[in-house]
Order: structure tokens, then C-alpha cells, then sequence
């Protein structure tokens, strides 16, 4: 019973950091009638506690994310978000599929000479999950996520403050914000690269967590890759409370 209150607790307190961003990396597509599909890997874990105090056993979460976006107009889009988790606590092992995502994206760009923006605002709606022995099958989320985003030829920013609120659990807020460059490329080819930095900051009732590190994102044509690399800078909440540990996140889009 207590390991599976210990994994429960991590699970309801970090798994929704990735909840924030949107199919396809945040950018795509951006034209009516556009869709797009995308795969995301994510694996986070450790041997300690927040506290610093070492586990008897390792704690490994990994999620495969199958996401997709169709747009009615380039503000008007819907989305989706399925994650398959497996979870290791010691021995033990845990698959699942967790709640499915929707989300509507609504967003207001404009143009500039040399740059473009946009404001979002995105209701979002999770359903419960199922199949899993430790996680809560009758729990249903609803967040609200409000955007900013503008895009040079050399500079890329986006920042995300959203919330949510659970039927089971304490609702949540964060704080995504990416900084980076553009500083490659190649028109004919629509190919080139993004170079990013990330801090993702959330706050539940007695947590706190902020992840921060860097991000690659290369694209070619209609496909766009995202390659991403954090570390807790700060973990707080409960005692037996799993440290996040290092977060690898990857994922390959495409859009049509």
C-alpha cells in the first residue's frame, strides 16, 4: 500500500507538466484545412527522494504521447492527446492508457515586416483513465491555458500560463516559457533549426516544481522534430515524494 500511495502521489503531482503544449511543436500548421500527427517520447525517473534521501528502489515513468491537430482556420484548431504510460517502482511494472486530451486552440496572429505573433486561449478537457491499478479511473480534468507567441527569421518565444482543475485531486497551475534562436534556414528547401531554452514551472496545493534545460527542434519540409533535455532546478511537497530526476522528452511531427 505504500509504494503504490508513494507512486500514485508522483504521478499526480508531475505528470502533467507535458500537459501544456500543443500538436504539432507548438507551431503547426497554420493554414485551413491543415492536420497534422505527431509521436512523443517521455521519460522521466530517480532513486531519490525529494529530500535527497536515496530509495530502496528506482522509479522509471515512460509515455509514448500519439497526438493531432486538424484546423478549420489557422485560429481555429482542435486537438488530441493519448498517452500509453509504463511505470517501474522496483520490480514492479504498471502499463496503462492514460486520460485522453482534447483541447481547442483558439488563437489571434498578426503580421508584421518582420516577425509574426499570436495570442492563444485554449480550453482544454481530459477523460478519465483507464486500466491501471494505481492510478484514479473516475478522474476528469478541465484546464484553460492562455498564450503568447512571436517568430522572426532569428528569434522564437513562447509563453504559456494555464491551469486546471481535477474532480479527485488539487488543482494545478504552470508556467511554460521557451526562449530561442532561429539561426539557420534554407527557403528553398523550407528546412532549418530552432535552438531553445525551457522552464516549465508548476504549483499544486503544497508542491512546487521547476524543470528548466534546452531544446532542439530541426524541420524539414512537412516534418518537425523536437528534442528536449531538463532538470529539476526545484522540488518540494511531500516527504516520500520521488525526485523527477532528468527528463528526456522526444517527438517527431508531421503535417499535411
Amino acid at each position: 500500500m505504500a509504494r503504490v500511495k508513494t507512486v500514485l502521489l508522483i504521478i499526480l503531482t508531475q505528470s502533467s507538466i507535458i500537459i501544456a503544449h500543443q500538436p504539432i511543436m507548438d507551431m503547426a500548421p497554420r493554414w485551413n484545412g491543415g492536420y497534422g500527427i505527431q509521436l512523443r517520447y517521455e521519460r522521466f525517473g530517480s532513486d531519490k527522494f525529494i529530500n535527497g534521501s536515496n530509495s530502496l528502489n528506482r522509479f522509471l515513468h515512460e509515455t509514448m504521447w500519439l497526438e493531432g491537430v486538424f484546423t478549420w482556420t489557422r485560429s481555429k484548431r482542435i486537438t488530441f492527446k493519448l498517452p500509453f504510460h509504463q511505470i517501474k517502482n522496483g520490480n514492479e511494472i504498471d502499463n496503462y492508457i492514460g486520460g485522453l486530451i482534447l483541447a481547442l486552440p483558439l488563437k489571434k496572429y498578426r503580421n508584421f515586416n518582420q516577425h509574426t505573433q499570436n495570442f492563444g486561449i485554449t480550453p482544454q478537457l481530459q477523460l478519465p483513465n483507464i486500466n491501471s491499478k494505481i492510478s484514479d479511473k473516475s478522474q476528469f480534468g478541465g484546464g484553460l491555458s492562455v498564450s503568447y507567441s512571436s517568430e522572426s527569421f532569428l528569434f522564437y518565444q513562447l509563453f504559456d500560463i494555464y491551469v486546471w482543475n481535477y474532480s479527485d485531486k488539487d488543482p494545478l497551475l504552470g508556467f511554460d516559457v521557451n526562449l530561442g534562436i532561429h539561426p539557420y534556414h534554407n527557403n528553398s528547401s523550407n528546412s532549418g533549426f530552432f535552438a531553445i531554452w525551457d522552464v516549465t514551472a508548476k504549483w499544486t496545493q503544497g508542491s512546487t516544481t521547476i524543470l528548466s534545460g534546452p531544446v532542439l527542434m530541426p524541420y524539414y519540409q512537412n516534418i518537425m522534430a523536437r528534442l528536449e533535455i531538463k532538470y529539476p532546478l526545484i522540488e518540494n511537497g511531500e516527504y516520500s515524494q520521488f525526485s523527477r530526476g532528468l527528463t528526456i522528452n522526444a517527438g517527431i511531427g508531421f503535417v499535411f
